[in-house]
């Protein structure tokens, strides 16, 4: 018989800095909160002063017409 010699590599090791995934999450989240500062405290602190006025035109009345169902009831129209 024949000796069989059998040589193994070691398994390579882990790979370090794994950690650089969660340092863009942190650079991330910090550029975020850093952009909503400068949106919404940029004017420091002051509130605008905003007036808006809506003015709607009245709704009309329905009409009587001829419509087939109903109660038949007289042709006022109600009031809230």
């Amino acid at each position: 018989m024949a000796d069989v010699n059998i040589q193994q590599s070691p398994p390579p090791a882990p790979a370090s800095g794994g950690g650089s995934g969660a340092v863009v999450a942190i650079v991330a989240i910090v550029l975020l909160l850093l952009l909503a500062w400068f949106f919404f405290f940029r004017d420091g602190g002051r509130t605008a002063n905003v007036n808006v006025d809506v003015n709607t035109p009245a709704a009309s009345s329905p009409s009587g017409g001829s419509g087939g169902g109903g109660s038949g009831g007289g042709g006022a129209a109600k009031t809230p």
